[in-house]
Formats: structure tokens, sequence, C-alpha cells
């Protein structure tokens, strides 16, 4: 069976599988990469999809609900039974280690599609995997979107449905800006890392002239939150910005905060900022209420998640005290933001010069 690489972020994480076109919250449309740029993440993790049977082991094992474990293995197990005498299985192991591996029988993964009260897809598993395993190497991932314009790189945080990814996409598409991230990205404190493959971007062009995109436009004059709901599939985000746009990292220079309101820019202090991107981000991320890490954790005591969330509040601070500029912008129209963020980066939209006679 093929073994398929993808990474996520360059250099800093990476997914080695035999599923392809594996998908999560890090990446969707990823591009298959090869084993050399996998080595070379800080970040390694493996996923394999496969029929396997370890039921005899469980037999002696400690159980925490659906899980079975023996304290120390570096090793725990999912079985529960589904439609009379099918069994839904996962084997986790070596989260101590610098390269942790899940096995997926067929079953849980493609009944678990979702995250449905304690029942996680694959995909949501690893991406608290990946969240907690990078936060152990001092990297915290972040839901924001990011762009670099003239000098300035920009790290936008909002609220869901607010605007950052719109922001970002407009400054970039339509005002020369190259794009680090319009969903996620990954920080150590002072270099933010671009997570290019999210895909949660669906363009509507103000001048395309199909009729889908006329009456789209015209619904989102009227009715602003229109702009959000999607009638075309994500694609790609080298569909939008060509691939010499997208840049893999660059030092932090701003930070911006995005929220619905009147007209209003305010610098913020670093115990705000910090009090908002903790919060912004524990939206986001779910590492904390993880079934199967906080499970793993009942037997691996070394796998210490409450010291992961301090080292996430640890690298949001140096990211907020290195900044130039910590702000936030509160606008009642979400495709007013992107002028106001690159006016505050000083790097403000050049209006087009009227030619006479025209």
């Amino acid at each position: 069976m093929k073994t398929y690489y993808y990474v996520a972020s360059a250099g800093v994480l990476g997914v080695k599988t035999n599923i392809k076109n594996f998908g999560w919250s890090y990446g969707h449309n990823v591009p298959e990469g090869t084993k050399e740029q996998y080595e070379r993440c800080v970040v390694r993790m493996q996923v394999e999809q496969k029929e396997f049977n370890d039921d005899a082991e469980h037999e002696a094992m400690g159980k925490y609900h659906y899980f079975s474990g023996t304290p120390g293995a570096d090793k725990i197990y999912y079985t529960r039974n589904y439609a009379g005498k099918g069994r839904m299985r996962i084997r986790a192991e070596g989260f101590l280690t610098d390269e942790p591996k899940i096995t997926v029988n067929r079953a849980y993964y493609k009944l678990i599609t979702h995250r449905i009260m304690n029942l996680h897809s694959i995909g949501y598993i690893m991406t608290d995997l990946a969240t907690l395993l990078l936060l152990r190497k001092g990297y915290a991932p972040i839901h924001c979107s990011a762009f670099k314009k003239d000098d300035s790189t920009l790290t936008v945080f909002a609220p869901p449905d607010t605007g950052k990814t719109l922001s970002s996409m407009t400054a970039c598409m339509e005002h020369g800006a190259e794009f680090i991230a319009e969903d996620l990205a990954i920080t150590d404190g002072k270099t933010i890392h671009s997570v290019p493959w999210t895909s949660t971007f669906r363009y509507y062009s103000t001048v395309e002239q199909g009729l889908g995109a006329k009456i789209k436009n015209r619904v989102d004059k009227l009715l602003p939150v229109m702009e959000y709901i999607s009638f075309k599939k994500a694609e790609p985000i080298t569909e939008y910005v060509g691939e010499q746009s997208i840049l893999d990292h660059q030092i932090v220079t701003h930070v911006a905060i995005l929220e619905r309101g009147d007209d209003h820019v305010a610098v913020q202090s670093e115990a705000v900022a910090l009090q908002k991107l903790m919060n912004l981000n524990r939206y986001e991320f779910n590492y904390l209420r993880s079934p199967l890490l906080t499970a793993y954790e009942f037997f691996n005591p070394e796998l210490k998640i409450d010291q992961a969330l301090a080292n996430e509040r640890e690298i949001l601070t140096q990211l907020i005290r290195g900044s130039d500029k910590v702000f936030s912008v509160k606008k009642n129209n979400a495709t007013h933001y992107a002028k106001e963020l690159l006016e505050q980066i000083g790097s403000p939209i050049v209006p087009a010069i009227a030619v006479q006679g025209a």
C-alpha cells in the first residue's frame, strides 16, 4: 500500500499516512509532499488505516470508558461495538516520542466523520494531537489569518464569522499583499509559519459577470451576513493567490483583533490582548477536552496536557510583546476591515488617479 506525505506547514508539521487525500483542520487539498520534506518537520505524525484486532490484549488492562491502557505503556486502545457484531477500533501509541502513531480500522474511519459528543473523527483526533505536540515543541497553533505588505507582517485574530479571512484575502487579492494564512497558522512567539491549505475561503468576484455571481454580489450588498454563506466548494488557496505569493514564514510585526461595532481603532494592552487571543484559540483548539488525549494522560501522566496550556500562554505573550503594535479594529461591515488594517500597518491603499476625459 502506498505511503503519502502531507506537509501542513513547511518545516513544522507533517503527516505520514496510507490514506490518500487525508484531510484535517490543518489542511485540505494538501499537495503530496516527499519523505524528505516530512522528515524536516519539527512535528511528525503517522496515521494508518487498516484492519486489526488487539482485543485479547485488552482483558488485563485498565479501563477508561471505551479506552483500555496500561500505566506507563505509552499506548492505549479504543474499542466500541456498532451494528451488532461490528467493532470500531483505534490504537494510539508513541505520544511521548517524537513520532506518534494512530492506527484506525475502516469502520471507525468511515463512520465517524465529525465531532459528536465524545465521538471524534480521526481528523479531529489528529488535530488535537498535533496541537499538543506543537505546544510541547515550543510552537502554538493560532486561529488567525495573516499577510505581509511592504515591510509589515500582520496577524489577524477575530471571533468566528467576523471577517479575518475575508480581510486578509482582500489585502492579498486586491491590494498586493503576500499571503501567509487564511484561518490557521503556527507561531513560536516571534515568527509566523503558514498553514496554507485550510480552504475555508470561498471567493465570489465582485467583477464576475455570470448570473450566479451577480445575484450573490447583490445579496451580499443588501445582507452583509450572506457573505459567509457559501454556494460553492472550497478551492485550494492557489486558486486565489499565485503560489509565488505564499510565504512560508515571516517575523510578526503587528497583531490585530477584529470586532464588530461602530468604527473604532484602539491599541490593546498586553493583558487584554492575551485574554482575547487565548479565548479565540480556545474556541478553535480542543486539545484540553479531547477524550483520547485525556484517557492517554490518565495512563501516561508524562503527557502533561496542563503544561501545554502554560506553554500556549507563554508563546502568545511573546507574540504580543514582540510586535510593534497590537490593536483592535471595530467595523459594522466586514468588507471595510482590509482598508483599515493596511492603514494601521503603514501601507495605506493609494486611491486610483482619475483620468481626465474618461
